[in-house]
């Protein structure tokens, strides 16, 4: 039982503190009583709770009976939780949801709708976006979404900016892409606006073997690329 003495809002303060290292701290405040539950799923407890060890697996949150490369699922152990901290606009739970229905939903718009709010303050959120409207063929929003990340996170052409696509890409394949390069036939990358393909774009790409070697001057056009491959 959560000490009623307590204030509510210093007991929320409590909860922020561990969730600073992972939701999972939550767990004896959440099953003390009706009280402690309340104080967990407080949206401002929820919104900057630690939830990457969750959103490892996409099995976890998973949603019954939806699309999945294995064939219909039934929902994921850790479902309820996380569909919390998404209503709560949780910005890692937003990303992840984002791209379970990207990939299992197939569903390109409704994920760009979720990222949507997180832009520009979160950066895998907007390099995310815009990666996104690039392959869906609307290289104009593409083109404002790479403006928004270079003036609010990392310059082009730099390791920073590599290293956040490759997270992007090892985080699409934990859901197991289909790999139909479904929008292959409406990439489009804007060629205006300061956003331009790179010059090295084509010859790295021809040359890069298993997508490896390609340079960071082409770093994000392989990247976009890739991920139409992928979907």
């Amino acid at each position: 039982m959560v000490n009623p003495t307590i204030p509510d809002d210093l007991l929320a303060k409590i909860a922020k503190k561990m969730t600073d290292k992972c939701w999972w701290d939550l767990q004896p405040l959440l099953r003390s009583d009706t009280r402690g539950g309340d104080i967990v799923y407080r949206l401002d407890v929820l919104k900057g709770a630690n939830i990457f060890s969750m959103c490892d697996d996409p099995d976890d949150y998973q949603v019954d009976g939806s699309h999945h490369p294995s064939g219909p699922q039934g929902e994921g152990r850790h479902r309820a939780f996380f569909k919390r901290c998404v209503d709560a606009g949780n910005p890692t739970a937003t990303y992840f949801e984002a791209l379970r229905v990207l990939t299992h939903e197939r569903d390109i718009k409704g994920a760009i709708n979720l990222l949507r709010p997180h832009v520009p303050s979160q950066a895998h959120a907007t390099l995310a976006c815009a990666i996104l409207f690039i392959i869906d063929g609307n290289d104009y929003m593409g083109a404002m979404f790479l403006n928004l990340f270079e003036r609010n996170h990392y310059p082009f052409r730099t390791k920073e900016i590599r290293d956040l696509c490759e997270e992007f890409l090892e985080d699409l394949k934990k859901f197991r892409p289909p790999y139909n390069n479904t929008y292959g036939s409406t990439f489009s990358y804007h060629n205006s606006h300061g956003i331009q393909t790179p010059d090295c774009a084509l010859l790295c790409y021809i040359v890069s073997g298993p997508f490896k070697n390609v340079c960071n001057s082409c770093y994000l056009w392989w990247c976009a690329r890739r991920v139409s491959q992928m979907l």
